[in-house]
């Protein structure tokens, strides 16, 4: 009887090592899915940190998306529907105003829509100096977005620093 005991013991420990391969298979698997969630929510914080607040807003954005041309008055911002309907300037050769209210989130979609020439790398960017706000230098059919919190009440000015005559107003109000 002695001897079975012992059979019966070692079949019980073999039997024991599998759950901890099988515990080892899920907690290997508990934590990869633990990074891709904390990665995950990390990226989407980042949606909701505008570039002039240390604080995260958790509201919808106003969404704007602005195109970079060029016609032959020059080089121009274009207002572009959400709809997908082709945009056009506010007044024919100038870029829009914007009007945004106060306390907004305001997210300004870039796309740069002129073709390359030769010797001409068509770049483009936007920039609004009082709300931190400045895309990446892009090329053509490239896209940049920015975040940023409207504020402050006014009038400000945005601008292309590569097209120094690429530039339109975008109004905060109180409202």
């Amino acid at each position: 009887m002695y001897k079975y005991a012992n059979i019966d013991f070692l079949l019980l420990v073999k039997k024991n090592k599998q759950p901890s391969h099988i515990l080892r298979d899920n907690i290997i698997s508990i934590s990869v899915v633990t990074v891709v969630v904390i990665l995950v929510g990390f990226f989407v914080l980042q949606g909701f940190s505008p570039v002039n607040s240390d604080q995260f807003i958790f509201k919808p954005s106003t969404n704007i998306t602005l195109k970079a041309v060029n016609f032959p008055q020059g080089y121009h911002y274009l207002s572009q529907s959400t709809k997908g309907s082709k945009g056009v300037p506010s007044v024919a050769g100038s870029s829009p105003s914007l009007i945004v209210s106060k306390g907004n989130l305001v997210q300004i979609h870039l796309i740069n829509e002129e073709r390359n020439q030769s010797g001409n790398p068509s770049k483009h960017n936007l920039n609004i100096d009082e709300f931190n706000v400045h895309t990446n230098d892009l090329g053509y059919f490239q896209t940049d977005s920015i975040l940023f919190l409207a504020d402050k009440t006014g009038t400000f000015d945005y601008y292309c620093s590569i097209h120094p005559e690429m530039k339109g107003t975008i109004t905060i109000t109180e409202d």
